[in-house]
């Protein structure tokens, strides 16, 4: 277990291929209804799968600069917080849309129990996943302001 934790991704590609590997596993929802799983059980299953592969990548992932040796702390989630901050603010419109189609689902005619299942989980993985990116942002430490003058002062050429 402890190999699985020390494991550090640094590279892009390779946070693409656990990114795409993570979305790809889970069951696909056709064949949970073809062994009679419900559409709750199906929905919780795939909150909780997404939910603990984003924590889990966020452990694992490794900014540019970032020391890869020492574990991050709970609340850290990127290494840098304007990628925090917007991927937080990201998850939290998708949040907000979420919240309006359950909206105009109950104020319609009679939805369909599975509308109203996907609707309710979505708005809660999401509403995770905004907190948790924001809580990041607001956490993580500004950088250094930039430098108003240029730092690489170019030698004079001697006038011949």
């Amino acid at each position: 277990m402890r190999r699985i934790l020390d494991l550090r991704i640094t590279h892009w590609g390779w946070k693409l291929v656990y990114v795409v590997a993570a979305y790809l596993l889970p069951i696909p929802a056709p064949a949970a209804t073809a062994i009679g799983m419900s559409d709750a059980w199906f929905m919780t299953v795939s909150t909780v799968w997404t939910i603990v592969a984003v924590l889990y990548g966020a452990r694992i992932f490794r900014g540019r600069g970032e020391p890869i040796a020492p574990p991050r702390p709970w609340w850290q989630m990127t290494a840098r917080r304007t990628l925090s901050r917007n991927l937080g603010v990201l998850f939290a419109v998708v949040t907000v849309s979420s919240l309006l189609g359950l909206v105009f689902e109950l104020s319609g005619p009679t939805a369909p129990r599975t509308a109203l299942v996907v609707s309710v989980f979505s708005l809660v993985e999401f509403g995770v996943l905004a907190f948790l990116y924001l809580n990041s942002a607001a956490r993580l430490p500004r950088r250094g302001a930039q430098p108003t003058e240029p730092t690489f002062t170019p030698k004079r050429l001697p006038i011949s």
